[in-house]
């Protein structure tokens, strides 16, 4: 029995000073973490919107968004930051909205989709045949895509779908703020239902 002390008891008073060593760096850390992704984020919204002079963060039913503001304090879109499950995880956009309409998308993470396929979400070129379009203009299902004039990335439909959801989502949100949407009756359950 002492034999077992003897060699447990080192264990357990490294085990405790490693802990103590990880608390301690990560709370001297925490403060530069939260910047650097303060940091990431601006510039994120930047890329979304680049004309805007300032971002102000604002809040409604508990999601997070973002109102783009020039140096006249005129507020020139709303910006949403939403995900859906793509093929190999979540596929995280800021999507922002002008009247009604997408005014540009940006992905901000698609990092667990399937190289060389899934990752093609993150083309500007694909991205931009969203831009200009309406909620009803939006693909739900992989059906859609064709019928409403847009291309899913060929061998990546999931991912596509994960961008089109992700775009449906911020005109939920933008219709939560009191801005009409479409004549379409936004339903968070099933992103649509006919009036």
């Amino acid at each position: 029995m002492l034999r077992f002390i003897k060699i447990v008891y080192p264990l357990v008073i490294i085990g405790i000073l490693v802990g103590f060593l990880l608390s301690f760096t990560y709370q001297s850390l925490e403060k530069r973490l939260l910047e650097s992704a303060k940091n990431e984020e601006i510039l994120a919204l930047k890329k979304v919107f680049p004309e805007a002079k300032n971002f102000d963060t604002k809040e409604i039913e508990g999601q997070e968004y973002f109102v783009a503001i020039d140096e006249n304090k005129k507020e020139l879109a709303h910006i949403f930051k939403t995900a859906n499950s793509g093929y190999g995880g979540p596929v995280v956009s800021l999507v922002a909205i002008t009247n009604g309409f997408v005014a540009n998308i940006v992905i901000v993470s698609a990092t667990k989709e399937t190289p060389g396929l899934g990752t093609k979400v993150n083309d500007k070129k694909w991205l931009s045949q969203f831009i200009g379009k309406k909620f009803d203009e939006i693909p739900v299902e992989k059906v859609d895509f064709k019928t409403k004039g847009i291309d899913a990335v060929s061998g990546a439909t999931f991912s596509s779908i994960a961008v089109s959801k992700n775009i449906r989502d911020a005109f939920i949100i933008y219709k939560k703020l009191g801005y009409i949407v479409d004549e379409t009756i936004i339903d968070s359950k099933s992103h649509a239902t006919d009036k």
